[in-house]
């Protein structure tokens, strides 16, 4: 099954992606923070969409088998299952 994935427009809509892939991952931010090597406070900023290393995000997002696409508004964009 392909894993859900997010669209992100603004700092709080990357925050809440970033939330959901963590808990898809099973981690708590407590785990997560670990994993980023910063603290459960930095992470719970991250989710609330509030200013943080972009380190600290790649680093999550690396964790959870993720990664980021930029693309231009308004483009369309097909996501597929991986065969």
């Amino acid at each position: 099954m392909m894993q859900p994935w997010f669209r992100a427009r603004t700092s709080r809509s990357l925050g809440d992606a970033l939330a959901e892939i963590r808990k898809q991952a099973g981690l708590s931010q407590s785990a997560a923070a670990e994993l980023t090597r910063t603290s459960r406070p930095t992470v719970s900023r991250m989710e609330r969409g509030l200013p943080v290393s972009s380190a600290t995000m790649l680093d999550l997002i690396e964790h959870a088998c993720y990664e980021i696409v930029l693309v231009p508004r308004g483009a369309r964009v097909i996501v597929e299952e991986p065969r």
